[in-house]
């Protein structure tokens, strides 16, 4: 079907404006209890959504949609993506909505697999935005960010007619702004865990009551394995949902392929194959409702255990960027491992991804997860594991950062120092990233933390000394507190020293710095002969691997 809105190209300038004009949309504030008389709840925010599809004429089209709604803490986008994936390879039109964007807000809006084009997304917003300042802005005021992003990806979806919206939601459920939709096909629930406590509660029972929010009447739900607070919390929220069913996902290993090879997943780690069983039962869900051209062989198949060819293909083809991704340097010998992970659980599976990797074994073009090849080929020589991290300050480091000096200590492969620590480019309170030098008090304590942690997990980290030039990596020096950018001496916000002589950690005020600074550290490896590989573990916030992968150049 032609796209209505491609008539006519829009220009980058016009694209640039309707980004100024979102960028208006972002308040800042956030979602737990209102600070003043004026401010609406979190309730009363989500109640409005209502009132905008209705004034914008969208209540009809949003909800004649087929949606795959999925809800969790860990792993929503890689089952998303999962989802999307095998159904596009089965022959349905697709329209998957995810969040956050990592390099192009485009990115959050996919057709068939693709970032919409700059036109579909202008002319679009345009359109949405004329249309709220005509019907609502007088007494219910703008939508602000996500709930605009969410509406406007509604009115994509339905201008392109796809033929199941897989709908990822963005923070909680039961007043997520996607969860204004009435009656999805199925609802997914990947694993729960710690995560926002602020907003959706400070037990994992709690956080899954809001998860289970998007629970509907007469809508199957399917769920990860959980814990059993969590699933205790799930089941009790199904039963008081008229109609409402909740299963948990058979496991990966109890299906097999039509020629009988191992299932592969395009997404690296072993905890994917807890989403790409839920993936499965989600589409096999959806098929049984929705009944596609291609729903009755497969679900003949499924019904005998075994997976559509399609399906298999689709998961082995996955890709999803920022996850478990490995991007090789135009520095020889010197490949990112880019991982968003920012909860303690995905930092430990994250940890054990990279710790388990061996020299030399990373293929990866780019792409998606880079789930291939690992100890495809091996050295004698270890290879040298750096380390950049950044995380948000709402987020405890010492549980981020623990898993990986506990993982990287009892796989035996340490660390080199001195770790870095840089903020990101870009944040929630602005769509342009900044690229200048900023305020590192935040860096400096997650420096201190995993200095603390080096001392209680010795074997998580190697000390420069015996690196070499190791030790004059992110410019720390023996008992000193300073840190270099682009030569410039920034005075305390730096690494401290270690007990051995050589800095466990360091600071560096812009991230282009620090990624200027281990290219000089894998030419100097390339030049003392020795055939070692860097691996650089990039983790701990989706911002900070999304400025990565613009800095090397890699679009999602």
């Amino acid at each position: 079907m032609a796209d209505p809105m491609e008539e006519e190209e829009v220009t980058d300038d016009e694209y640039r404006a309707a980004l100024e004009a979102l960028q208006s949309t972002i308040s800042g504030k956030t979602r737990a209890a209102p600070k003043g008389p004026n401010d609406l709840t979190w309730e009363q925010q989500f109640d409005r959504l209502h009132l905008y599809l209705e004034r914008l004429g969208m209540t009809e089209s949003v909800n004649a949609m087929s949606y795959i709604h999925v809800a969790g803490t860990k792993g929503k986008g890689s089952t998303c993506a999962f989802v999307d994936a095998c159904l596009r390879r089965a022959g349905t039109r697709t329209g998957l909505y995810t969040s956050p964007h990592l390099v192009d807000i485009r990115e959050r809006y996919r057709i068939d697999g693709q970032p919409v084009s700059k036109t579909t997304f202008t002319r679009n917003f345009w359109w949405l935005h004329a249309k709220l300042r005509e019907t609502c802005e007088a007494d219910l005021g703008m939508p602000a960010y996500f709930r605009f992003l969410t509406l406007l990806g509604f009115r994509i979806f339905a201008e392109r007619a796809v033929d199941a919206v897989v709908l990822e939601v963005g923070l909680g459920g039961r007043l997520d702004a996607t969860n204004v939709i009435r009656s999805p096909a199925v609802c997914g629930v990947t694993s729960l865990g710690l995560d926002h406590v602020e907003v959706l509660g400070d037990t994992v029972g709690k956080i899954a009551r809001e998860k289970a929010g998007i629970f509907k009447p007469r809508c199957p739900a399917i769920t990860s394995p959980q814990v059993p607070e969590a699933m205790e919390a799930l089941e009790r929220r199904a039963a008081e949902v008229d109609g409402c069913s909740l299963t948990t996902a058979r496991p990966l290993r109890e299906w097999r392929t039509l020629s009988g090879d191992p299932i592969r997943l395009g997404l690296a780690g072993k905890h994917q194959e807890l989403n790409a069983a839920l993936a499965i039962e989600l589409m096999r869900t959806w098929t049984r409702r929705t009944s596609p051209v291609w729903g009755a062989d497969a679900i003949a198949r499924l019904d005998a255990g075994t997976l559509p060819e399609t399906w298999a293909t689709g998961l082995a083809e996955t890709e999803w960027f920022g996850r478990a991704q490995v991007v090789p340097d135009d520095v020889e010998d010197l490949s990112w491992y880019l991982d968003g992970a920012h909860t303690e659980e995905s930092m430990r599976h994250v940890a054990e991804w990279f710790c388990g990797r061996v020299d030399g074994d990373e293929t990866d073009d780019g792409g998606g997860g880079g789930g291939g090849g690992d100890g495809e080929r091996s050295s004698a020589e270890p290879p040298v594991r750096l380390l950049l991290f950044n995380c948000m300050e709402e987020r405890d480091p010492t549980t981020l950062l623990t898993p990986l000096a506990q993982t990287a200590e009892a796989y035996g492969a340490p660390i080199t120092a001195p770790a870095l620590f840089a903020p990101a480019e870009s944040s929630s309170k602005g769509l342009t990233p900044f690229a200048g030098a900023r305020d590192c008090a935040w860096q400096t304590k997650l420096a201190r933390t995993w200095d603390d942690l080096a001392r209680k997990h010795a074997g998580c980290v190697r000390r420069g000394g015996s690196e070499g030039s190791a030790g004059r990596l992110g410019g720390g020096t023996v008992g000193g507190t300073l840190a270099r950018a682009e030569g410039a001496k920034v005075g305390a916000a730096a690494g401290t020293a270690a007990s051995q002589g050589t800095a466990v950690s360091t600071v560096v005020p812009r991230l282009r710095a620090a990624v200027e600074q281990i290219r000089r550290r894998a030419r100097e490896e390339r030049a003392l002969g020795r055939g070692r590989r860097v691996h650089v573990l990039v983790t701990g916030s989706l911002y900070l691997v999304g400025d990565m992968l613009r800095i090397l150049g890699r679009a999602g």
